[in-house]
Parts: C-alpha cells; structure tokens; sequence
C-alpha cells in the first residue's frame, strides 16, 4: 500500500464510524418522536448514501455487468 491509500482507508473508517453514530441517532429521534414515516424515508436515504460513499467499486461493478448484460 502506498500512502494515499493508507489515508483513505484510515479516513473511509473513521467517517464510515462518524456516519454510523448519525445513523443511529436520528434513528432514535425518529422512533421516539413517532414518526415513523420520516423514519422509513431517512433510512432507505441513508441506505443509499451508505452504499454509494463507502461501496464504490461494488456500484461500479454491477453498472458494468448491467451494460454488458443489456448491450452485449
């Protein structure tokens, strides 16, 4: 490993903690709050928010098989 992967990786970990502490607290806010609609909204955002910062090449792979799979 070279040393800019070293810092995004060190980095990738400590916001993926950071967002995670997030998460969670809103999560209780909304349930506490009882409003549980705004709940189901903001956890399907986050989903995605997850998926899309901290999985990538994951994203990437499946659009590449997706075109390959419809125009090849």
């Amino acid at each position: 490993m070279n040393f800019g992967e070293k810092i995004q990786e060190s980095f990738s970990t400590q916001v993926g903690a950071l967002f995670l502490v997030i998460i969670g607290a809103m999560a209780i806010y909304f349930l506490v709050k009882r409003e549980f609609s705004r709940f189901v909204g903001f956890a399907v955002f986050a989903l995605f928010v997850s998926v899309f910062v901290f999985v990538p090449d994951k994203i990437k792979d499946l659009g590449t098989k997706l075109w390959e799979t419809i125009f090849s």
